[in-house]
């Protein structure tokens, strides 16, 4: 049986019950390619789904939130944060062409962006729902059986296909960062 996801942000989102949600291409107007994905154990639950049709209501919020999150990670040394997110744009300085390093990053002196500065220029690649199995670390031991959102951050994807990704529990709380490619 088909259902709503109810979305005032995006109405006549439909999914069936037991089945993974994977929107592509959501919002085409975007500068990247942006995906919505629910797995199949969340579909099965209304209140989850409810949750992740906020997450996707409130996005713009949640990027704001998690890039908030992401300034003070790369200005807090003591955080493990602290070194994924500089060996994450080290990688881009160091490793790109100059040209593509500046067609990424919208600017003709990449190398004087601060790492804040970088924060702001990531974009919301997808936003997904799942439970936290497979997902965190052993210190999430509570979250590994709840819901939990995964937003994926990058540059241009025609240009990067590395990821910062930002986990949040079922009360839109960060949890912890990745980075992946």
């Amino acid at each position: 049986m088909t259902k709503q996801i109810p979305s005032t942000k995006f109405p006549g989102l439909e999914y069936i019950s037991g089945n993974d949600i994977w929107l592509s291409n959501l919002m085409p107007d975007n500068k990247i390619p942006f995906y919505f994905h629910v797995s199949e154990k969340i579909t099965q639950n209304e209140a989850a789904v409810a949750r992740a049709a906020h997450a996707l209501d409130h996005m713009d919020e949640l990027v704001n939130k998690a890039r908030a999150h992401l300034r003070e990670l790369i200005q807090s040394k003591k955080d493990p944060g602290y070194t994924l997110l500089h060996d994450f744009f080290d990688f881009h300085l160091l490793e790109m062409d100059e040209e593509s390093l500046k067609e990424m990053l919208g600017t003709e002196q990449p190398e004087t962006l601060s790492k804040l500065e970088m924060v702001d220029l990531l974009m919301l690649k997808s936003l997904g729902s799942g439970l936290g199995e497979g997902w965190l670390g052993s210190n999430f031991e509570k979250e590994q059986k709840e819901q939990i959102f995964i937003m994926d951050f990058t540059f241009n994807p025609e240009y990067t296909d590395q990821l910062i990704v930002v986990y949040l529990d079922a009360n839109e709380n960060m949890l912890t960062i990745s980075h992946e490619s």
